[in-house]
């Protein structure tokens, strides 16, 4: 049997809230949740604000600390891997890229710091390395010296993507990286993505609340409430035929939403 390339199992998040009649008091934001993702799949994680679904993403990049379950790689341990090795292999791609790329920064600087923080190539090298992904994601090697503000929604996103992929990661998290987008650029973005899917084997987990983009991107969908997983199944089986009345429910909706645009 195949090893998934990420498998998750019980993974749960609890903030401390205070006491109250002496005992200890927790908000639990994500009940135990399991999951696998295998090389080159797509797994969507959908629900409404306060699902919990941005709480995994966080805990899988390692920008927050679980509170219980577990997580491996290639089948090793997650935390067995140092700080240097985890940012190669999950990188994440945020939902407002004018506040996820610093403006005071060149496009190639902000390209490089993953490289220069992460990694032992010379600048000559790294140099090298930011232009190729420029032109992977459509952009032009001139755009190194360009800032943030100099350049379209739809570009700046195309930057946020290289950047997600500078240091060759095997699972890219997007984190409603689509949802500020217009239509037209929204499509081109999509198209990209899975362009670069088929050409470096990546896996993605797309966060989202847009059941339109989840339907068109992904392989499996697991539906969250409350910080409670309600439903999980293939994106073709949940579509047709959604056991949880949660996931009826956000069906319909985009449904409607859509037809009404």
């Amino acid at each position: 049997m195949t090893t998934p390339l990420l498998k998750v199992t019980d993974l749960s998040k609890s903030y401390y809230a205070g006491y109250k009649r002496f005992k200890r008091q927790y908000n639990h934001a994500l009940s135990p949740v399991s999951f696998e993702l295998n090389q080159g799949e797509t797994l969507a994680i959908v629900g409404e604000a306060g699902s919990g679904k941005s709480t995994i993403a966080r805990i899988l990049v390692g920008a927050e600390m679980r509170s219980g379950g577990e997580i491996f790689f290639e089948g090793e341990a997650l935390e067995k891997q140092d700080l240097k090795q985890r940012c190669r292999m999950i990188r994440m791609i945020f939902q407002d890229p004018n506040t996820s790329l610093n403006p005071r920064l060149t496009i190639g600087e902000l390209l490089d710091e993953p490289l220069k923080f992460n990694t032992d190539l010379d600048s000559h090298e790294r140099k090298t390395q930011v232009i190729d992904k420029l032109r992977k994601v459509g952009l032009l090697p001139e755009h190194v010296e360009f800032y943030p503000h100099m350049i379209s929604e739809g570009q700046k996103q195309r930057v946020a993507v290289a950047r997600a992929l500078m240091l060759d990661p095997k699972i890219i998290i997007a984190d409603e990286a689509l949802t500020a987008l217009d239509l037209s650029v929204r499509s081109q973005i999509l198209n990209l993505l899975l362009e670069l899917q088929q050409e470096m084997g990546l896996s993605y987990i797309f966060v989202s609340h847009n059941m339109n983009i989840i339907r068109h991107v992904s392989d499996k969908i697991m539906v969250l409430k409350k910080g409670v997983m309600v439903e999980k199944a293939t994106t073709e089986q949940l579509f047709n035929a959604p056991q949880h009345e949660y996931t009826q429910r956000l069906i319909q909706e985009q449904s409607l939403f859509t037809r009404k645009k």
